[in-house]
This record gives structure tokens, C-alpha cells and sequence, in this order.
């Protein structure tokens, strides 16, 4: 009997333990007036614009917030909120509001398809 319990309770526990994640995939995010687009994969932050350079720096460790996501480097700062989003130009509904600040500017949008 004891050994059946022996055998019974770490496999009762490993059905508690969490799993782990599945690989990250690539999180894109996008914004309207101006127009940008981010990327996040597991190599990098990349925010661009119409007409301009892309700014990209390496994906930081992720800060688990209360409402969602946070990314913070030197030229790039995320927060995405889980709670659904507009683009405001389109019928489209995204998971996330996704704020960026890109070398102090604030951009405001979408994300998470």
C-alpha cells in the first residue's frame, strides 16, 4: 500500500504543476495617427514608421504587470494592457491596447494578432 501511495502522489502533483510556456511568437502591435508598427520577437523591439529609420533594440527580460505585459530598454518602453482595442480606422478588435515610448515620444494603439 505505501508503495502505491509512493507512486500515486508525485503523479497527482505533476498534474498541479504549471506547464511551461510555449515558445514566444512573434507580438505585433500597430497605431493610427501617426502611423507605427512593432514587432517583439525573442531577438528584438522593432518600432517603425512611414518614412523613417526603424528603431530596434534587443527584447529585454519581460516584466509580468498586473494588466499585461512590460518591455523596458534604453531607446524603447512597452506596456501592453490585455483588454480589447480599436485602430479607429478599421472594423478590427485586437486583445491588447498597446502604449510605446520611443525616445520620449508616446504612441498609442493596438495588438496581439
Amino acid at each position: 500500500m505505501k508503495r502505491i501511495a509512493a507512486l500515486l502522489v508525485p503523479a497527482l502533483l505533476s498534474g498541479c504543476a504549471p506547464l511551461p510556456p510555449p515558445p514566444p511568437a512573434p507580438y505585433h502591435a500597430v497605431g493610427t495617427e501617426p502611423f507605427w508598427n512593432l514587432l517583439i520577437d525573442e531577438l528584438d523591439l522593432t518600432f517603425t514608421q512611414p518614412d523613417a529609420q526603424p528603431v530596434r533594440q534587443p527584447t529585454p527580460k519581460v516584466i509580468i504587470g498586473i494588466a499585461g505585459e512590460i518591455y523596458q530598454t534604453p531607446r524603447i518602453n512597452v506596456n501592453i494592457v490585455h483588454g480589447r482595442c480599436s485602430d479607429g480606422m478599421s472594423d478590427r478588435v485586437y486583445p491588447d491596447k498597446v502604449q510605446v515610448n520611443v525616445d520620449g515620444r508616446q504612441f498609442n494603439g493596438c495588438g496581439g494578432l
